[in-house]
Formats: C-alpha cells, structure tokens, sequence
C-alpha cells in the first residue's frame, strides 16, 4: 500500500487545489469544471479502497464503486475534448450520459463486469465477468475517440486560442492513455500488475496540462518548439531574418530586405494554416480583397501554384518515408 497510497494522496490534495482554485473565480468551461469533480472522486475512492481491500465485502463495493467512477472518468474526458473541439451537443452529451448511467448499473448490481475480486499484495484486483470486454470497449472506444475530436478541433480550429487548448489537451491525453491501455491489458492478459495504482498521476497530469489553458488562454502554444512543425520553421526563419540584420546592419538595404523577410514569412504562414486558400488568407490577414494579396504575393515573388508543389512532394515524401 505504501507504494500506491503516497501518489494517490498527492494527487487528491492537487485536484481538490484546483477545484479550490476555480471555485475562486478561475475562468473555466463547466465541463472542465464537472472533470475535477469526476477526478477528485474517482481519487478519493481508490485511497478508502486502500483501506478496506482486505474486507470481501466493503472492498468490493469499492472496487465497484471505482470502477463506475472510472467509466464517468473517461465520459468527462470526452466531454471536455468535445467541448474545446467546439463540437458538443445537448444531444450527445445526454446519449454519453445514459450510456456511462447504464454502465454503472450493471457495474454495481451484477455480477457480469466484476465477479468478484482478489488480492494481488498491496492492493485488489476485479474478477473478470462476462461482460468485462463491454466496459474495456468502452474506455478503449471513448479514448480513441477523444483523440480524434481533439485532433479534428486542433485541424480545423476558428481561432488560436482553440487550437491551443485542442493541443494541449492532446498533450495531456498521452499519459491517460498509456495508464489506461497498460491497465486493460495486464487485466485482459491476467498479469499480476495492476497499473490503476498509476491512474491518479495521469489524471493529475492531465489537469495540471490543460489548467492554464482553461483559466487563462495564455499558455505559450508548444507547436512552436516541435521538430517541423509549421511554428517552429516560421519561427526559426524570422530568427534568421533578424540574426543577417544583424550581421550586415552597414550594408545598403538590410533594413528593406529585414521588411521584405518578415512580410513575406506572414504570408507563407497565413497561406498555409489556410490551406492556401486564397480568399481565407486574405481574410485572416484583414486585407480588403484578393487582389491586394495577389499583388502583395507578385511583389515578393511567391508562386501559389510553385508553393502548392513543393507541399505536394513534402507530403509524398513523408508517405514514403
């Protein structure tokens, strides 16, 4: 118990200073706040589960609890990757809930997910039931579609403070997944490891990753220190403008070619987050029309039709690749 018990306590004490954090005015969604909620619970029953594993009877009604305190868990989780996706509905959401509610039922008033439990030394274990495969689909099926709606949010995002948030929250998703694959597998393939003693931190990672984003929309966006991404090559260009500005500061027209650089770099980045969508581009430059980025586009030489085939064989190359 000691092993486990340590960073499940720490992690409670997190979660509740957050939740103690955002009853104080942070700015967040209801759904992220609804997330803490779920997370802090579902925390506070592993540690009494710590407690009473030793009980046949008290332990499994905790390793029951748990284990519906993990379905909502991962339903939250969705919920809240459905919401920075800006892709939520009353609809689906109700769907989600009746579906987790139906779950936890069977949970809690059968025997056809948990028939019963073991120990394993410092902790216990579910026996597996009939319909153990039903809640391991479900993580497994919620899970991967969390990434997918938080990548498709990240894609398609209306403004940058969505696209972060899509990020961040598929960066903090890595560590839940990981927890949670080990976990089905070491039950699924009856290993005597249970990885859910490592649930806690995830899930504490997972809040401390998306916090700053949820209550300020200020976290620096990571895109712009990840190898080849469209932010970090920009990002390196314009370094590289300013470092033969530098450089050649006594030579005629650095400064020109210093302005030139940099406008021409503000095209090329806007071009490519808008797909080279002409009249998009223009759009998110605030420019009147197409016709003033057309002539912008002459004046420092870039070639629409040369930039979409050089795109074209990068992105053939890393197929290949």
């Amino acid at each position: 118990m000691s092993i486990y018990f340590a960073p499940a306590l720490l992690s409670l004490l997190f979660k509740l200073f957050v939740l103690a954090y955002v009853l104080r005015g942070g700015r967040v969604s209801t759904v992220f706040l609804s997330l803490i909620v779920v997370f802090a619970l579902h925390n506070l029953i592993e540690i009494l589960g710590y407690f009473y594993f030793e009980s046949t009877d008290i332990g499994s009604t905790f390793l029951r609890l748990y284990y519906v305190a993990t379905s909502y868990v991962i339903l939250y989780m969705f919920l809240h990757g459905l919401s920075v996706s800006k892709l939520e509905s009353k609809t689906s959401t109700s769907i989600l809930i009746a579906l987790a509610t139906t779950l936890a039922g069977v949970v809690l008033f059968s025997d056809l997910v948990i028939a019963g439990q073991y120990s394993i030394g410092y902790s216990v274990s579910a026996v597996k039931g009939s319909l153990y495969w039903v809640f391991a689909s479900y993580i497994l099926l919620l899970l991967i579609s969390n990434v997918c709606v938080t990548f498709y949010g990240y894609r398609n995002a209306k403004s940058q403070i969505d696209s972060v948030r899509c990020f961040h929250s598929l960066l903090a998703l890595a560590p839940v997944m990981l927890v949670f694959f080990l976990a089905i597998i070491f039950k699924i393939t009856d290993v005597g490891i249970n990885a859910t003693g490592l649930v806690p931190l995830a899930t504490a990672m997972f809040l401390g990753i998306v916090l700053n984003t949820e209550s300020k929309h200020k976290l620096s966006d990571l895109r712009r220190v990840m190898p080849l991404s469209l932010e970090r090559v920009t990002t390196n260009n314009l370094m590289d403008l300013l470092d033969s500005y530098i450089q050649n500061s006594n030579q005629d027209n650095v400064y020109k070619n210093l302005h030139e650089g940099i406008e021409k770099e503000i095209i090329l980045y806007s071009l490519k987050k808008c797909d080279n969508n002409i009249s998009a581009t223009a759009k998110m430059m605030g420019l009147k029309n197409r016709s003033t980025l057309y002539s912008m586009m002459n004046r420092l030489e870039i070639d629409l039709n040369e930039l979409k085939q050089s795109e074209s064989e990068q992105g053939e190359l890393s197929r290949v690749s």
